[in-house]
């Protein structure tokens, strides 16, 4: 998986989905008021009482996806070690050196 950093297309989902969250809470808030004016029908109102439960339910998704995007893991190798796709570390080139001056 690439880093996040190096993503040359960042995920998208999250503030989709925050996006229609806020939405949610405008249109529950907006409803009642153009119901009320006489803009938008009664049948309208049925949506209503739906509204703020799909406005939680959307920015818990996005908050998921958001956090679970950023659970992803940015390759820890230099990028002499870095494989073809970037991560992946390598063999180096220097053998490790193991000495015996552990604790005794």
């Amino acid at each position: 998986m690439p880093a996040p950093a190096a993503d040359p297309h960042p995920r998208k989902t999250p503030r989709v989905l925050a996006a229609l969250a806020a939405l949610a809470c405008v249109a529950c808030c907006a409803l009642p008021v153009l119901i009320t004016a006489g803009v938008l029908g009664a049948g309208a109102g049925a949506v209503v009482g739906w509204l703020p439960a799909l406005a939680v339910v959307l920015a818990v998704l996005a908050g998921g996806t958001w956090w679970l995007g950023q659970r992803r893991h940015a390759c820890s190798c230099t990028p002499e070690a870095a494989g073809e796709d970037g991560c992946g570390c390598q063999s180096s080139p220097h053998p490790v050196k193991i000495t015996g001056m552990g604790r005794q």
